[in-house]
């Protein structure tokens, strides 16, 4: 199987568990609305009866099961789209913008959302050779996504100390001058050791 073959059977994947992932979180929805924590038993220590527990239970079981093959997937498909852009006989410069080099065409199934923002980005760091720009909406940072990602970002901030000069993909928003269009930006960040404040030298904040 070719790389761009791969990666696009990696995507389809991904889209099938979130699909799966969105039918058990409407039956928690369902069940009103209890979500992973809300609580099985009353105030007297009896099963709640106002509930299917076992259709709750079982919908829990299984969004954490997909919870964890969704993550393993996504450090996947990050380490595919690694591969492929090493193929290509570019300049190999963090911050250059690939979104025209990679076969991204079943990503329009896919549609995430936002989860973080970008709100200061320091001069002559990681994040500007990155071309990274204040107002960028972060899509996608490795294999993180708002599915698997806390409001308090830790694990972008756990996994940026793992990746320490090496290479992660940051899929990102951004509004074009002049107009209320948005367009998709895959670039290649290097978190590393600078002359200023930590690995990044930006701040990204949570969307809320």
């Amino acid at each position: 199987m070719s790389d761009s073959r791969h990666y696009e059977f990696l995507v389809q994947k991904k889209a099938d568990i979130e699909d799966q992932l969105n039918e058990y979180s409407e039956i928690l929805v369902r069940e009103k609305n209890i979500g992973m924590t809300g609580e099985l038993i009353d105030k007297e220590g009896y099963p709640r009866s106002d509930i299917d527990i076992y259709k709750v239970r079982l919908a829990r079981q299984q969004i954490n099961r997909l919870k964890n093959d969704y993550n393993a997937l996504l450090v996947e498909i990050e380490k595919e789209l690694i591969n492929i852009h090493s193929k290509f006989k570019e300049e190999n410069k963090p911050g250059e913008f690939i979104e025209k080099t990679i076969p991204l065409s079943n990503e329009k199934i896919i549609e995430h959302k936002p989860f973080a923002k970008i709100t200061q980005i320091d001069s002559k760091s990681p994040s500007a050779e990155a071309e990274l720009e204040i107002g960028d909406e972060i899509i996608q940072f490795g294999p993180f996504t708002h599915l698997n990602t806390q409001k308090s970002l830790a694990e972008i901030g756990d996994h940026v100390r793992k990746s320490e000069n090496k290479i992660v993909l940051v899929k990102i928003q951004r509004n074009e001058a002049g107009s209320d269009n948005k367009k998709k930006i895959i670039a290649k960040l290097v978190p590393k050791q600078w002359h200023g404040h930590g690995l990044l030298g930006c701040k990204i904040v949570p969307i809320e």
